[in-house]
């Protein structure tokens, strides 16, 4: 947390390298969403595994955090309807 409170406007946090994603996971991602959004900063999401990604579209939280399957991609200006959320398949 001390990280999302010392950051200027964004957050960059890759999800790439995470072998198992669970719960707590979940509510960590939403506690730093929630905690850069009271500063009008952005959580912005790197994540490719596909678990993962239907984890995040099952309980709703792609289509707040948005994530994306590259660095470049999260890094990428987003217009104020927004580009789609990192897909997953068979989910």
């Amino acid at each position: 947390m001390a990280v999302m409170d010392a950051a200027e406007s964004a957050v960059l946090l890759g999800l790439r390298p995470a072998a198992f994603f669970g719960c707590s996971g979940l509510r960590l991602l939403l506690s730093a969403h929630q905690r850069l959004r009271t500063r009008s900063g952005r959580l912005r999401v790197v994540c490719d595994r596909v678990l993962t990604l239907c984890l995040l579209h099952v309980t709703g939280i792609a289509a707040v955090l948005r994530p994306a399957p590259t660095v470049a991609d999260a890094l990428t200006p987003v217009a104020a309807d927004g580009l789609p959320a990192g897909r997953c398949s068979g989910c």
